[in-house]
């Protein structure tokens, strides 16, 4: 006997679902009564959640498990949200139709059942009447239903339809912000599965075009649309995917085949169809490969009888020929020839890192290091070692040579150092055991560093201060150290309540010296993140205070703050709740 959601739902179901924290805001939503439209039909129930936003949400069962849909950003990526346990609760608290005994429900009411029976009995007529009407009311039901027409035509689907229907879906007038996206995707999301439809309806000729004329849409749109959640890219990529499909379905002429990928991979500036030649190689076969060939050799050829200057390397348009060129060779060369063809552009450390990397898969350690010293070496006084460091870093692991590993660590410690970096040399200093000598060197270093910036410095706030001396310090547990510095050249304030809190106990004077002159320019933050932060302070320094036997020092101390600062209200109130005034 299958399950039924009478079965599965209850508040423990949900609570696993979601996590204590997204059932504790369902409970909140609920019980605010934010479900709206509660209704089941065909074993799924829907509604409509009203959050920062209007959601729509689906339960159903797939055996014995309750699986969800929101709209919301969670739900989108799968997970259970907050919304979802709103709706659960509420069909909880509002009985199913029927009773296990078949007996009707008292609190039923009307549900979709009886919408079901309704419609059954009407004429077609009215059905249609009633479509109709709701088309003429909602623009993206309206374009559902042109394009459902427009595919059944006796004489062929409409195409123009669906060409107008995509334009007026993805074409943007005004900025899309974070708040309209959803709906924006949404209505784009509807048109492409009308696309979907129109390949199951057999033309896959007309939906390679149009699938084509949809990415250009997006190509333009991506500058005028928030999709900082990512989900027009994820459109984008669905409408890539029906293009593949729609090819392998038509069979195109491999050369024509050849030439649209290759203009729709050129020119297009969000990456959309990247690798269009190893996705393709299937359609493409011998004959298309060899068109596309001649294509990227002709347009190469264009470009370097431009005789662009030296900057234009990083034109978009040569870079996207150099990396269609290389995936051409990857296919049909050896590995030299790949190395040969990137090494004809070594303008940046990647390029380097790009050969090693082909090197090291190919198991020609050797080789690999090489490259990657070359760039190293070719970028010393430009770059960080980056990505490039990190390759030779675990290749010189890889081999023992921790010396080697060392010392790309201190090209970019000795440039720049950090903590990070500081962390770092300790830990490939230890494996050459030989840290006590790195660590010597590298303090000194650092105070040298220190030294030469304040006396470049051309004003008081250009001037570094002790703060990556605290840092490193404190990392190490040297406390004493860090204070000693924190003392002789200053450091963040961060560093400062750090220090205080740590050596509180032992030195509560020195602790105290700290915080109290840090909570007055909080307070006049006038922020209540600000003000919070100000009675903190002010209760580790009761704490002290009363160690200290000072509390009538202390009391004075509130009672001037509560009368300088009686008009912030806030801080006021802060301070009552924290029942340091009355």
């Amino acid at each position: 006997m299958m399950a039924t959601f009478s079965d599965i739902l209850d508040d423990d179901r949900l609570r696993g679902l979601a996590g204590d924290r997204y059932f504790e805001r369902g409970v909140g939503y609920f019980e605010q009564g934010r479900v709206r439209s509660l209704a089941e039909y065909d074993d799924c129930i829907t509604a409509e959640v009203q959050g920062t936003e209007s959601y729509q949400v689906q339960l159903w069962l797939q055996g014995d498990r309750l699986m969800s849909r929101c709209t919301c950003p969670l739900g989108v990526d799968d997970l259970f949200c907050k919304h979802c346990v709103a709706v659960g609760l509420a069909w909880i608290d509002e009985p199913p139709p029927h009773r296990p005994d078949g007996k009707p429900s008292a609190k039923a009411g009307t549900t979709m059942r009886d919408v079901h029976d309704y419609l059954a009995r009407q004429q077609p007529e009215t059905l249609v009447q009633m479509i109709l009407e709701r088309a003429m009311e909602d623009a993206r039901w309206r374009e559902q239903l042109l394009m459902k027409t427009a595919a059944d035509q006796a004489t062929g689907a409409d195409i123009g339809t669906f060409r107008r229907a995509l334009k007026n879906a993805i074409a943007v007038d005004d900025y899309v912000d974070y708040y309209a996206a959803d709906s924006y995707i949404d209505g784009v999301e509807t048109v492409v599965d009308g696309l979907e439809d129109l390949l199951e309806a057999g033309y896959a000729s007309d939906v390679i075009t149009l699938s084509e004329e949809a990415i250009t849409l997006l190509e333009g749109a991506f500058d005028a649309v928030d999709d900082s959640s990512g989900y027009l890219s994820l459109v984008a990529n669905q409408v890539q995917a029906l293009h593949y499909r729609a090819c392998e379905t038509a069979r195109p002429d491999p050369r024509a085949l050849a030439e649209r990928l290759f203009h729709l991979e050129l020119n297009s500036g969000f990456g959309f169809f990247h690798s269009a030649l190893e996705t393709y190689a299937n359609l493409l076969g011998d004959e298309g490969l060899e068109s596309y060939q001649q294509l990227v050799d002709t347009a190469w050829k264009t470009l370097a009888e431009t005789d662009l200057e030296e900057h234009s390397r990083f034109n978009y348009r040569r870079s996207q020929l150099r990396r269609m060129q290389e995936a051409l060779v990857a296919k049909t060369g050896s590995l030299e020839d790949l190395v040969a063809t990137i090494a004809e552009d070594l303008s940046r450390p990647s390029r380097y890192l790009q050969i090693a990397q082909l090197y090291q898969e190919a198991r020609q350690t050797d080789n690999a290091i090489a490259w990657a010293e070359r760039g190293l070496e070719a970028f010393r006084d430009h770059y960080r070692t980056g990505q490039l460091g990190d390759f030779l870093i675990t290749a010189y692991e890889q081999q023992s040579r921790f010396d080697d590993a060392i010392a790309v660590v201190w090209q970019d410690f000795a440039r720049q150092p950090s903590l990070p970096l500081y962390q770092r040399l300790k830990q490939q200093a230890e494996k050459a055991h030989d840290w006590p000598e790195w660590r010597a060197q590298a303090l000194s270093h650092v105070r040298q560093w220190v030294d030469r910036s304040q006396q470049a410095a051309t004003s008081p706030y250009a001037r570094l201060d002790h703060s990556l001396l605290v840092e490193i310090f404190l990392s190490e547990g040297e406390t004493e150290p860090a204070w000693q510095a924190a003392q002789t050249g200053g450091c963040h304030p961060r560093l400062w309540m750090q220090l205080a809190d740590i050596r509180a106990d032992d030195h509560p004077e020195e602790s105290l010296a700290v915080y109290q002159p840090a909570i007055e320019p909080l307070i006049n933050q006038t922020k209540n993140d600000a003000y919070r932060e100000a009675v903190d302070l002010l209760i580790k320094v009761e704490d002290l205070m009363v160690a200290l036997d000072r509390v009538d020092e202390f009391d004075q101390f509130v009672d001037n703050l509560s009368t300088t600062y009686k008009r912030k209200r806030n801080f006021i109130k802060y301070l009552q709740q924290a029942e340091l005034i009355a």
